[in-house]
C-alpha cells in the first residue's frame, strides 16, 4: 500500500509512524509525542533538511534539525528512496519510507538489497526494522551473498549476531 503523505512522525519508542499531509499537523503530533519523536519530510529535496527530532531545550519541547539532508526524494520511487534512507543510516527515515509503502525487500538498480545495505553499514536498528517489516533474511544480492555474509565480511558483529538470532545461515 502506498500513501501520498509527505510528512511522517515516528513515535519515540519506534513502534509506529503516522503520515500527514500538512507540516503544521505533523509538527503538533511530534511535539505531543515528546522527546525522541521524529518528524520526517519524505519529499525533501537535495540539501534541504529531512529530519527533525523532538528534544527538550531550556525546559521546552522543540524540533531540532537532524544532520540529514534530502536527495532527489520522490523522483525515482519509494524503493530507491528507501535504499537512500538506509545509506543515510537513520532508522527514523527508513521507517517513514516503509510506512509510506516502500518494500522491505527493495533492491537498487545493481541488485543491492535493502537488508544488505543495512547489514553493510552495521545498522542493527535498521536491520531489525527491515526484518520486522518482512525483509527476506535468506535473499541473496546480485553477487550471490546473503546479508549475513555481507555483515561478516564487513566486520559488523552486532548485525551478524542479530541476523543469526533471527535465523540467518
Amino acid at each position: 500500500m502506498t500513501t501520498a503523505h509527505r510528512y511522517w512522525v515516528r513515535s519515540p519508542d519506534g513502534r509506529v509512524a503516522y503520515g500527514f499531509e500538512r507540516e503544521q499537523v505533523a509538527t503538533s503530533v511530534a511535539l505531543e509525542y515528546g522527546v525522541g519523536a521524529a518528524l520526517i519530510d519524505t519529499l525533501a529535496q537535495a540539501y534541504m533538511p529531512m529530519l527533525q527530532v523532538v528534544e527538550r531545550c531550556d525546559g521546552e519541547l522543540r524540533l531540532v534539525l537532524g544532520p540529514v539532508g534530502g536527495w532527489d526524494t520522490g523522483r525515482f520511487g519509494l524503493d530507491r528512496d528507501l535504499i537512500e534512507a538506509i545509506k543515510k543510516g537513520r532508522v527514523e527515515i527508513v521507517h517513514a519510507f516503509l510506512a509510506k509503502g516502500a518494500s522491505a525487500n527493495a533492491a537498487d538498480n545493481k541488485g543491492g538489497r535493502a537488508l544488505h545495505w543495512a547489514a553493510s553499514r552495521g545498522e542493527a536498528s535498521v536491520v531489525d526494522l527491515l526484518l520486522n517489516q518482512g525483509a527476506d533474511i535468506a535473499a541473496l544480492d546480485a553477487s550471490g551473498r546473503s546479508a549475513l555474509t555481507v555483515a561478516e565480511a564487513r566486520g559488523k558483529k552486532e548485525v551478524a549476531d542479530l541476523l543469526r538470532s533471527r535465523g540467518a545461515r
